[in-house]
């Protein structure tokens, strides 16, 4: 008989069963075998979809310019069309060509000493210059001014600007990418397409306009 009889703490009898004491045991190691493995495959799991997560977050696509443009109030120029090239004497009477930008994206600004809503974005267009100058970009501010070149670097050198400044008294280039107002900004890519218009002023140190230079400088 495989039953041995023991003395409880109280004194009576009771059953003792070897074989049934190493099924027990035997039960507690699947136990916790079964316990470690799940632990183990919920963290396998837990790890896996952090990854899938950062890999979805990486590879998300970004907003399109046209998406972009439109938030901050530029408007698209649809149909890849190529900025017309021209060529204008800076405030120093050197000959610039906008074809020698090729490669970066150009900010190309008209504007006027006389223009009120000109002299309000300018702080801002400055700001713009700072941040990206060291970088694939350009930018060209086109004076229409028909008074002398003198008039408008004494207004540059009044307000402490240092973007590069092009002199069209004649409005050759106004006419060129028939500008009806000022001021007004294209966007130019690095391939030479217009991308964005944008008339009447803007911050253009504001966030969505950096995003969307950085993404076109990125490209």
């Amino acid at each position: 008989m495989n039953q041995i009889i023991k003395k409880n703490e109280s004194g009576g009898n009771r059953f003792f069963n070897p074989s049934a004491k190493i099924q027990l045991k035997e039960k507690r190691k699947k136990w916790y075998r079964i316990s470690e493995d799940e632990t183990q495959s919920m963290t396998f799991y837990l790890k896996s979809l952090f990854l899938i997560l950062i890999l979805l977050v990486l590879h998300s696509p970004a907003e399109g310019i046209d998406t972009l443009l439109q938030k901050a109030g530029i408007k698209p120029i649809k149909g890849s069309q190529k900025a017309p090239n021209f060529s204008l004497e800076d405030l120093n009477g050197k000959k610039v060509d906008l074809k020698q930008y090729r490669g970066k994206v150009v900010f190309l600004n008209f504007w006027a000493t006389w223009c009120g809503p000109c002299k309000e974005e300018m702080p801002s267009m400055e700001a713009l210059y700072q941040k990206f100058k060291e970088r694939s970009f350009a930018f060209l501010a086109i004076s229409v001014d028909y008074e002398e070149k003198k008039n408008v670097k004494e207004f540059i050198d009044k307000h402490r600007y240092t973007f590069p400044v092009l002199i069209d008294p004649k409005c050759l280039a106004l006419d060129l990418y028939e500008v009806k107002g000022i001021p007004t900004t294209i966007l130019i890519d690095k391939k030479g397409r217009m991308v964005g218009s944008a008339v009447g002023p803007r911050d253009w140190k504001h966030p969505e306009i950096v995003n969307i230079l950085n993404q076109l400088i990125e490209k």
